[in-house]
């Protein structure tokens, strides 16, 4: 079905890894923040507004916090979904 549509299967690859340091948010909402994964933990990056180009340049992942979480403590395995290269 999906060759008969041209559509592509491609989709980011998701882990379950360590958080390199303890994240804070509000509950409400799902949150997939920029972050940097070194292989064995990753790090949520600093400047994560939309306007802030700096996190975008270093990010090669995106971390997903639950909607319920509200505090996520370092060592704490999260989902991260890898960027292309």
């Amino acid at each position: 079905m999906q060759k008969l549509s041209k559509q592509k299967k491609d989709s980011l690859k998701g882990l379950r890894v360590p958080l390199a340091k303890t994240f804070e948010k509000t509950t409400g909402i799902n949150h997939f923040l920029k972050g940097c994964y070194d292989g064995e933990k990753v790090m949520v990056l600093d400047a994560q507004e939309s306007y802030r180009i700096s996190s975008f340049a270093k990010a090669n992942c995106l971390v997903k916090i639950e909607e319920a979480a509200t505090r996520c403590d370092e060592g704490e395995n999260v989902e991260i979904h890898l960027l292309p290269e």
